[in-house]
């Protein structure tokens, strides 16, 4: 049996404090620096339990369930994707995987197609990239997964080893519950995953070897394999290659046992699996040995092709902070695989050279084309410390000779040459576009030079040189007023107009767009202006019956804020027209009659409502008119005559701006004798339905018993007071119908139909509203 250190137990008993008893999550992890050994991230993370995993990247073989040589079974999970090789060994970055853990566990249980989860993930995973590995890209995250089907909807919980989750299932089958929470992305940044749910680590409940506390609990377990690569025997929590019992969940479900299983509950059922794949490797605590290579470069022509390779072995001084060398041996090989026999790190007699300050330099040669890759390998002294395994392909030296830029003729010339000579890759400046055949590139009508050049190879090779100026930018010229022109328009007394002032203005510098910086109205009585937008002005004249000339001023600016000088805008407004009257004929046998004598008139302008402004009386003994408040007149025969009488009246028209019509209208009204029989006037239907955007139809129908030049007028309550509709014939059958689409006139809160016929008869209904 083991037993961890004292001291990884003090901030338990505070933690438990703390949560009540609740479980917390993880409780730290290697604060750095961060290496290559590990791909730049945190070598370990530690649970409250002093349990500490590192990133499982080992190559041991499972001696349960070992696999076959094409697919052997790896102790730790590490997924065949993109380009990386999982035979080959894993070095940074020509052969590091996308993903990797420091820990996971998976179970499943049911059938995918009915009740049952199909996935169930714990982990602590680090992403080194999506496809093509970055180094500067890398992020982790703490990950709790739940993928269900059910065949009923309804509530289900999902109990697990670091929680218990309830779902409100609309939908059935497959993933109906698909719920994935990962907790800590970000970029170079490792301390989010500290507030996942996941922690302290799961272990195997059967691994032969114990680890226990001070006090004598245990904490974990773990299985011993070794690794082949280094032949170091290594400790894990668990065997992915097999399902197993697992300890270690902090999570007590009802009845006060710890959540070590797997279980769905719900309508459809419930199901329960107590057998996990678990992977995390315990860590190994020696200090990796420092790397980073500087640079792997090569020069190729006829004869073949030299390689240099430059790296430091420098560690942080504990106490000055300063990098000091490490008591390290640097040496390389030529492929990922391992090489001799037994299998090793480097080639014979491969070694870099040291400067005894921690810099490191090699330089060999190849009959053809540079090696696929450069696979180095640091050890210190006394094989204390891990080695450290990094790789690199070699690139070409890209040499800039001629980066320069002439004030005169604004033209910027490049000029680079790449050490391969064979392959003569191409090379392309950065924001300016591939170098030609000779190697120089000539760029004209560039504005001002850029700082410096970035020239990159197909080889993967790059340089920077600063741009080399001749001459001196002129300059910059003072910005000059936009030049804004006078603006004239016309319009019609009380006609608003749009006028676009800005159309004509032009700016010297060129500096727009424009935009109306201020203006002056118009002397009083002569209309008001307002802005409309940042480009036009609208200018609403006065009424008027006479000529008017409006003048006011306004100043353009530029993009930069400077304003012109005032121009003028000079608008036009004619006088209101008169409306026109239109005459009009009306019929009555003997009673009074209502002549909505404004239908027919209009105005030039369009200057609505129109009124009467006043009628005159038909000659004496012809009768008598009246104008009424809604726009009609109510002619009235005589008391006693006989036969037919032909009585007419004129009446004047005004339009909303005070302009009376020219010539009158004439109305001629044929008045007929009241036949004796009485009449029967009956309304069958008064209805009214409400429209869109506050409009109104009615309609009313009736009949008379009366046919002969009988018509009805129908007047109605609104909410403006009576208005009179219209009228309508009473035909041969005797029937008679009136119909007012799309009107604005609303109803009364109880409307009501005054129908009176050209007899005089008349009946007064209440309107019903339909929908």
């Amino acid at each position: 049996m083991n037993k961890l250190p004292s001291f990884m137990f003090n901030a338990l008993g505070l933690s438990i404090a703390m949560a009540g008893g609740a479980h917390a999550a993880l409780q730290d992890f290697d604060r750095g620096p961060y290496t290559l050994a590990t791909g730049r991230f945190p070598m370990w993370y530690q649970d409250f339990n002093g349990v500490t995993l590192e990133l499982c990247l080992s190559k041991a073989v499972s001696s349960r369930a070992p696999g076959t040589a094409a697919a052997p079974g790896h102790m730790c999970t590490i997924p065949a994707e993109g380009g990386f090789n999982p035979l080959e060994p894993i070095i940074f970055p020509n052969n590091w995987p996308g993903e990797s853990f420091w820990f996971t566990a998976d179970a499943s249980l049911g059938d995918r197609d009915t009740l049952g989860i199909e996935q169930y993930v714990a982990a602590l995973e680090a992403v080194a990239g999506e496809g093509e590995i970055i180094d500067g890209e890398q992020h982790n995250f703490a990950r709790i997964r739940i993928r269900a089907s059910v065949p009923t909807p309804g509530m289900y919980t999902v109990r697990h080893p670091y929680g218990t989750n309830v779902y409100a299932v609309a939908g059935t089958g497959r993933r109906a519950i698909n719920d994935t929470s990962d907790v800590g992305i970000a970029t170079l940044n490792y301390t989010g995953a500290l507030n996942g749910a996941l922690g302290p680590f799961l272990y195997s409940a059967s691994a032969p070897n114990v680890v226990l506390d001070e006090a004598g609990q245990e904490v974990t377990r773990y299985y011993t394999e070794t690794n082949p690569e280094t032949g170091l025997v290594e400790q894990f929590i668990g065997d992915p290659n097999i399902e197993e019992q697992v300890k270690g969940s902090p999570i007590l479900d009802p009845q006060g046992n710890p959540q070590n299983y797997l279980e769905i509950s719900g309508p459809g059922g419930t199901l329960r699996t107590d057998l996990f794949a678990l992977s995390g490797k315990i860590y190994d605590n020696r200090t990796q040995t420092p790397v980073e290579v500087e640079r792997v470069t090569y020069q190729r022509d006829g004869s073949g092709s030299r390689v240099e390779v430059f790296a430091n072995s420098l560690r942080t001084n504990p106490t000055t902070q300063l990098p000091e060398p490490a008591a390290s041996s640097v040496c390389y090989r030529l492929s990922l695989t391992l090489v001799g026999t037994p299998p090793g790190p480097c080639l014979p007699g491969a070694n870099l050279t040291p400067d005894n300050n921690g810099y490191f330099y090699t330089t060999f040669t190849t009959a053809g084309a540079p090696p696929e890759v450069v696979v180095m390998t640091a050890s210190e002294t006394g094989g204390a410390n891990k080695p450290t395994t990094v790789s690199r392909t070699p690139v070409d030296v890209v040499k800039i000779s001629t980066a320069s830029y002439d004030w005169a003729n604004h033209r910027l010339t490049i000029t680079a040459s790449s050490s391969d000579k064979v392959t003569n890759p191409s090379l392309v400046a950065q924001g300016f576009g591939p170098l030609p055949g000779n190697g120089t590139l000539v760029v004209n009508d560039v504005p001002q030079p850029p700082e410096s050049i970035v020239v990159k190879s197909a080889a993967g090779g790059s340089d920077s040189e600063p741009v080399v100026v001749a001459g001196a930018a002129e300059a910059p010229a003072d910005n000059q007023k936009p030049l804004a022109v006078a603006d004239v328009a016309s319009t019609s007394s009380g006609v608003p107009v749009t006028i676009n002032v800005l159309a004509n203005d032009s700016d010297p510098d060129d500096d727009t767009p424009l935009a109306i910086d201020s203006f002056v109205p118009p002397a009083a009585g002569q209309g008001t202006v307002a802005l409309n937008g940042t480009t036009s002005l609208v200018y609403t004249p006065p009424a008027t019956n006479v000529p008017l000339e409006a003048v006011f001023t306004y100043k353009a600016k530029d993009s930069k804020g400077l304003a012109s000088d005032p121009v003028t805008v000079t608008v036009s407004v004619s006088p209101n027209q008169p409306p026109v009257a239109v005459n009009d004929t009306a019929l009555t046998l003997g009673v009074p009659v209502t002549i909505a004598v404004l239908a027919n008139d209009a105005d030039p302008e369009n200057n609505l409502p129109l009124a009467i402004a006043s009628v005159t009386q038909p000659a004496t003994g012809q009768g008598t008119v009246a104008a009424n408040a809604d726009g009609t007149v109510t002619y009235t025969p005589p008391a006693n005559f006989t036969g037919t009488i032909t009585p007419t009246f004129t009446y004047l028209v005004r339009d909303s701006l005070g302009a009376v019509s020219v010539t009158p209208g004439s109305v001629t009204v044929t008045v007929q004798q009241r036949p004796v029989a009485n009449e029967n006037l009956t309304v069958a239907n008064a209805e009214l339905q409400a429209r869109s955007n506050n409009r109104w139809t009615w309609s009313l129908d009736g009949t008379s018993n009366l046919t002969n030049a009988n018509t009805v007028t129908i007047q109605v309550t609104s909410s403006t007071g009576t208005v009179t509709l219209g009228t309508a014939p009473v035909a041969a059958n005797g029937r008679w119908r009136f119909t007012l689409n799309n009107s604005n006139i609303a109803p009364a809160a109880n409307p009501t139909a005054t129908i009176r016929s050209s007899f005089g008869t008349e009946r007064t209904v209440p309107v019903v509203q339909t929908r």
